[in-house]
């Protein structure tokens, strides 16, 4: 296959990944307005699944068709990492929409949840053998535990926002088109990482990186697209909702490739140490860390100029992390 072509095929894969998305949120959105679901359960829960779709199907692609498991830990951290960058550049770009908003405390025990889902993750990758019992980790059914266990905790209730604008689209019809979307999401997942498998031997890349990096971005462009809206609209808390959740199912994707890697042609082993997986795991942790500390300033540090300078600071941390990143695997810097 020419390199143009698959360049291209990438680039297209990525544009109809991100439209699908849209059209998801909406469906989801015009679901919460005409059912009586909660709120909470379609923004925290529905929400962040839908958008996370992409990493699921590209991360079981990885097991069942590339036959290349170590791009699963690749996408999934840094899934998360850029998610998190993502929301810091967002962020930075509505700071001063932000100057006199709190965030839900809700949201101190999602990053907390996040953070001992990294400990779980850094346990299964530095002992991988030790752990391993038939052909999944045990520190997988871990991370689902803590999924579930933060599921119940999410509060159940909200105030309701006000009338939202009949679209035109009944409840049937959107949930109809919601898994005709989700299908061809699947469908446009799937050709992701085959691509990505590709230009990862074509550029000579490790396939973590390729992971981290192609696949990564490619699946995190709809809560970026859905956060940039939310924030557009001044609700920050949807927005941290969103990328928060999204990023705790992400983890959730590990037990889920994990379970079903029997078909795959190295079944024993999700959780594959290496460099790249190290950097991920250390920076996504950090970034997480400075995102606590952002919403503590928040919540906590009347509005000042002193205050919103060091907000400005903490949220360019997670995408300094990013860059770094990049910088260290393309081996610009040395460590």
């Amino acid at each position: 296959m020419p390199d143009w072509l698959v360049y291209i095929g990438y680039i297209a894969m990525v544009a109809i990944i991100v439209v699908l998305s849209i059209k998801l949120g909406k469906y989801v959105d015009i679901i919460d307005a005409k059912s009586n679901i909660s709120g909470a359960f379609i923004g925290g829960v529905m929400l962040a699944a839908v958008t996370s779709l992409p990493e699921l199907f590209t991360s079981l692609s990885a097991v069942w068709i590339v036959h290349e498991n170590s791009m699963i830990i690749g996408n999934i951290l840094g899934s998360d990492l850029i998610n998190l960058a993502f929301f810091g550049v967002i962020l930075l770009v509505f700071g001063l929409g932000l100057k006199n908003k709190k965030f839900s405390p809700f949201y101190y025990l999602a990053l907390g949840v996040l953070l001992a889902m990294y400990a779980l993750v850094a346990i299964g990758l530095t002992l991988a053998d030790k752990l391993q019992f038939t052909w999944f980790s045990a520190i997988s059914p871990m991370i689902l535990v803590l999924y579930v266990l933060f599921i119940n905790k999410m509060p159940k209730t909200s105030e309701a926002d006000g009338d939202k604008p009949d679209e035109g689209i009944s409840l049937k019809q959107a949930v109809i088109r919601f898994f005709i979307c989700a299908a061809v999401l699947i469908g446009a997942s799937i050709a992701m990482t085959y691509l990505t498998d590709i230009v990862a031997d074509k550029l000579n890349l490790g396939k973590t990186f390729a992971g981290a990096l192609f696949l990564g971005v490619a699946t995190s462009l709809p809560e970026l697209i859905s956060s940039v809206e939310l924030c557009r609209r001044q609700n920050y808390n949807a927005a941290a909702g969103n990328i928060f959740g999204s990023n705790i199912f992400n983890f959730c994707i590990l037990f889920v490739a994990d379970v079903f890697s029997f078909a795959g042609a190295d079944a024993s082993k999700i959780y594959i140490f290496n460099v790249d997986s190290m950097w991920l795991l250390i920076l996504g942790a950090i970034a997480t860390v400075s995102t606590l500390g952002m919403l503590l300033i928040k919540n906590f540090v009347k509005p000042s100029r002193g205050a919103l300078v060091g907000l400005y600071a903490i949220n360019a941390v997670p995408p300094v992390l990013y860059v770094i990143y990049l910088l260290i695997t393309t081996g610009v810097i040395a460590v």
